[in-house]
C-alpha cells in the first residue's frame, strides 16, 4: 500500500477524530498531505476558480510524483521554523455537493485527465464538512496542469514546477504496468453441516506496460472455529513457481519470460473455504500481490464469528427450505468473506 493510500484509508477509518488531530497536533504538510481551505466554503454554484486552480496543481504535482492526500476544510499556517501546519478546520458547506464539484472537474484539470482519484466526505451532525482527495502516483505521467501549463512534481510540502531533465524522463519514459488483485468467487454449497466456498485470487494489469515478475502472498491468520478448514490449490504451474509454509502461507512468483499484457489475467490460486459451527473467531486471510517497477496491493478477507454465524444459518435455513437462488447463496459467501467477488 502506498504511503498516500495509507493516509486516505486512515483518515476515512478515523473520519474527524483524524481532522481533529492534525489541527490539535499541528501537523505539517509532508510529501503526501496536503492541507486546503475552500476559497468560498464550498458555498458557491459551481467550483471556486481557486479552487479549482489548488486541484489542478494537487493533481499535476501529486499524479506526476508518488501520489498523495489532500484535505479540503482544514487552514494551513506558518509556525515557528516555517513549516506549514494545520491550523483551523474551516468546513465546507455542503460537502457531498462539494465532492460532485470536485469530480466533475477533475477530467479538465489535467492533459492527460487522471483517471484514478478517490474522494470522501466526512459529515458532521449540521451538514457541514469535509472532503479528502486521494491522487494516486499516474500510470499516465506527466500531467500538464491547464491552469498555467506547468508539469508540477511534489519536493517537500510545496509543488514546484518540474526540472527539464525530469521532464524529459517522464515523456522518454516506458509505459507501465498496474497491476492489482481480484476475486473469483464460484459457487458455494452445502452438505451438513459443512459450508463450503472457494474463490480465486487473480491478477490483472490495467496499466498500459507489459507487467513481469508478477507476485502474489497469501496466509491464513485465523480460521473461525475448530470445525472450520482452509486449503490452497495451485491450478497453473506453468505459469507459477510456488513456496508453501506449513500449509499456512503461499508465496508464489511467474516464472522467468512469463509476462502479462495490459488488460490481461494470470490466477496464482484458488482458496477453499469449509466452514462448520461452532464460531468463535473471526476469520482472516490477508495477502499481497505486485509486479516489477509498480504498486504493491494489500488485501483482507473474512469477518467477525457474530456475522459469519449468523450468514451461515440462514444459508442452512434456505438450502432446507429449498429457497436459496444463486444470487442469494453469492451474496452470503460475499458477506462472509468481506469482499466483493466477481462471477
Amino acid at each position: 500500500m502506498s504511503r498516500g493510500r495509507d493516509i486516505f484509508e486512515r483518515i476515512k477509518t478515523e473520519g474527524m477524530s483524524a481532522l481533529k488531530f492534525f489541527v490539535e497536533d499541528r501537523v505539517s504538510e509532508e510529501l503526501f498531505l496536503d492541507f486546503k481551505r475552500s476559497a468560498d466554503n464550498g458555498s458557491g454554484a459551481k467550483l471556486h476558480n481557486k479552487d479549482r486552480e489548488n486541484l489542478s496543481k494537487c493533481i499535476s504535482g501529486f499524479g506526476n510524483s508518488e501520489g498523495g492526500v489532500i484535505v479540503w476544510g482544514v487552514d494551513c499556517s506558518n509556525d515557528s521554523t516555517g513549516a506549514d501546519v494545520a491550523h483551523s478546520l474551516y468546513p465546507i458547506k455542503d460537502p457531498k455537493r462539494f465532492r460532485s464539484l470536485l469530480e466533475g472537474v477533475v477530467s479538465g484539470c489535467t492533459i492527460p485527465p487522471h483517471s484514478g482519484i478517490e474522494n470522501h466526505v466526512i459529515e458532521e451532525k449540521n451538514g457541514e464538512g469535509y472532503v479528502i482527495t486521494l491522487i494516486p502516483r499516474s500510470i499516465h505521467s506527466p500531467h500538464q496542469s491547464v491552469q498555467n501549463k506547468h508539469y508540477y512534481i511534489r519536493a517537500g510540502s510545496s509543488f514546484v514546477p518540474t526540472p527539464h531533465d525530469v521532464l524529459a524522463g517522464m515523456f522518454g519514459r516506458r509505459p507501465q504496468p498496474h497491476v492489482f488483485n481480484h476475486f473469483i468467487l464460484s459457487k458455494p454449497s452445502f452438505s451438513y453441516p459443512n459450508l463450503s466456498i472457494s474463490f480465486g485470487i487473480m491478477l490483472h494489469n490495467r496499466g498500459p506496460g507489459i507487467a513481469s515478475d508478477l507476485f502474489a502472498i497469501c496466509r491464513f491468520q485465523q480460521v473461525p472455529g475448530q470445525g472450520c478448514k482452509i486449503k490452497f490449490e495451485t491450478p497453473d504451474h506453468e505459469n507459477w513457481a510456488i513456496m508453501k509454509e506449513f500449509d499456512m502461507q503461499l508465496s508464489s512468483i511467474t516464472r522467468a519470460g512469463v509476462r502479462l499484457p495490459p488488460g490481461a489475467n494470470l490466477q496464482p490460486y484458488v482458496v477453499h473455504l469449509t466452514l462448520s459451527p461452532p464460531f468463535d473467531k473471526a476469520l482472516l486471510i490477508t495477502g499481497t500481490v505486485g509486479a516489477s517497477n509498480c504498486e504493491q496491493y494489500r488485501f483482507e478477507v473474512g469477518n467477525s464469528a457474530a456475522l459469519i454465524s449468523e450468514q451461515y444459518e440462514l444459508f442452512r435455513q434456505k438450502t432446507l427450505n429449498n429457497t436459496l437462488s444463486g444470487d442469494e447463496s453469492r451474496s452470503i459467501a460475499e458477506a462472509i468473506l468481506g469482499v466483493h467477488m466477481h462471477k
